[in-house]
This record gives structure tokens, C-alpha cells and sequence, in this order.
């Protein structure tokens, strides 16, 4: 989802190894067998749409990551903004792990899972009354947390984070206001991405590999920097694929090939 800076390696992270053998084609060198992915979905793995409920996915996403999964021993998890039951229908693998709500939601869950606030029925109402009043926005409900959406109507966007911020007033009861995609998020302090790179790198079958995650958004940072820390590294779709979901899927679809893991074809 857009985000800092440039390049293929995150802050403090070492480059990517050498591809595996294969002919040359756009796009990063190919993770090595050593890997393991960490993938936001959308502007990710999934086109930009206009609503967040318009998002079309592609017939063939369950058979790529369920190939890319055995190719590397299950180490492929997504890690999204997405509230987990909408990741789980998008994804359609049901065995994937997945980060959602940013990290504040892991399935399947974890030990010392930490408990997060969630938002008061008033600050739900003020979120829907807003949308109402603004054709062309959204408001939407997650378990931890709530989103205003303003892509076709962008003028609303300071409106947007300004009814977030009063919602918190001094109050903040354990939220903050994150910018994202032609959208404003109130979420959990402490809830990112990172987190659940370091809660899902402590467990079989991620320890001791070396993570990449491919993120397009600022909010995909954190997931990068966590990566960093354990030698692994970021892509960033709008660098490294040219701004296209098309090509991220088309490159993990040569990694499940190519990696020594993978199924013969």
C-alpha cells in the first residue's frame, strides 16, 4: 500500500541473492529456497479498485499461492489492512496464515497474543453517519479498528482524518490515526505489520529463513523493517513492479516454478 523510499532492500537489509537459473525477465532477482513471503494483498497481490468492495481477484491467485507455498516448505503468509474474514474469501487458501487488520488479527492465532482495544459504538455510528453524508465515501468496520475511504471523492480526505482525530480527542484509549491509500484508519497503537513478521518468524515452518515482503503502501514499512532485522528485505510494487499487481503475481509464479521445492510441472 505507497511507500517510503525506493530500491528493492529495505532500511539496514542486505540485497537479494543471486536468481535461481531461469531466463531473464522483468522484474527482482527470484527468492532463493531460503525464503519466506510475506505478501499484502491489495495494490499487491490484487488491483487498486475504486471501493474497497469492488476489488476483483483473479481466478488462478489460490492455485499461484498454494504453489508457492510448496515450493517453499508453507513459508508464504499475507499480511494485510484487510479485516481477516474478507482476506480469508480473497485468499482462498484456507490453510494460509494471515495478518490482518495490519497484524492486529493472526489466523491461525499465535501463543501471547496480546489483547487489543476495539472502537466504541459511538465512534462506529460518527463513521457511518460521516459516510452517509458523503456520496462517494465508505466507512468500513473492522474487528480493531475502522477506515474511512475517500478514493472517489478525495476532497473529503482531510474531513476524514480530522472526524477520526475528534473521535480520539485526549482520549485516545489505545488508538492512533494512519494515513493509507485514499483513506484514513484508526487503529491499535502497537498493530502493524511488523508485528506479525516477528510473531510468524518465531514459528515453524518461517524460523530461520530469510523474509522478503511485497508491499506497495507506507503501511507495508513496518513489515519491511521487521524483515530487515532478520537479513531478509522489502519490494515495493511501485519500484520493483512497476506499480503493477500483474507483475508481482507473474514474478511469484516464476518463484514457485523455479525453486527446487516446487511440484514438477
Amino acid at each position: 500500500m505507497t511507500a517510503a523510499g525506493g530500491g528493492a532492500a529495505g532500511p539496514g537489509s542486505s540485497p537479494p541473492g543471486p536468481p535461481l537459473p531461469g531466463p531473464p525477465l522483468p522484474g527482482p532477482p527470484l527468492p532463493g529456497p531460503d525464503a519466506a513471503l510475506f505478501l499484502d494483498l491489495d495494490g499487491t497481490l490484487l488491483e487498486i479498485a475504486a471501493r474497497p468492495d469492488a476489488v476483483v481477484v483473479p481466478e488462478d491467485l489460490p492455485d499461484l499461492l498454494t504453489r508457492l507455498r510448496a515450493a517453499l516448505g508453507g513459508a508464504v503468509a499475507v499480511v494485510t489492512g484487510r479485516g481477516l474474514a474478507i482476506a480469508r474469501g480473497y485468499v482462498g487458501v484456507p490453510d494460509i496464515p494471515i495478518g490482518a487488520e495490519h497484524g492486529a488479527v493472526l489466523d491461525p492465532a499465535l501463543p501471547g497474543a496480546v489483547a487489543l482495544p476495539v472502537p466504541s459504538p459511538e465512534w462506529r455510528r460518527a463513521a457511518d453517519e460521516w459516510a452517509a453524508a458523503r456520496p462517494g465515501t465508505l466507512a468500513e468496520h473492522k474487528t480493531h479498528g475502522l477506515v474511512l475511504h475517500f478514493r472517489l471523492r478525495p476532497e473529503a480526505g482531510p474531513e476524514a482524518t480530522a472526524l477520526l482525530a475528534g473521535l480520539l480527542g485526549d482520549d485516545a484509549r489505545g488508538f492512533h490515526v494512519v494515513p493509507a491509500h485514499a483513506a484514513a484508519e484508526l487503529r491499535p497503537v502497537g498493530a502493524d505489520k511488523g508485528g506479525a513478521v516477528h510473531r510468524l518468524m518465531a514459528v515453524a515452518p518461517f524460523a530461520g529463513r530469510r523474509p522478503v515482503f511485497i508491499g506497495d503502501d507506507v503501511t507495508d514499512e513496518d513489515g519491511m523493517a521487521a524483515c530487515a532485522r532478520y537479513g531478509g528485505y522489502g519490494l515495493r510494487v511501485p519500484d520493483d513492479f512497476a506499480g503493477r499487481p500483474a507483475l508481482v503475481r507473474a514474478w511469484l509464479g516464476r518463484a514457485a516454478a523455479a525453486l527446487p521445492g516446487a511440484e514438477p510441472g
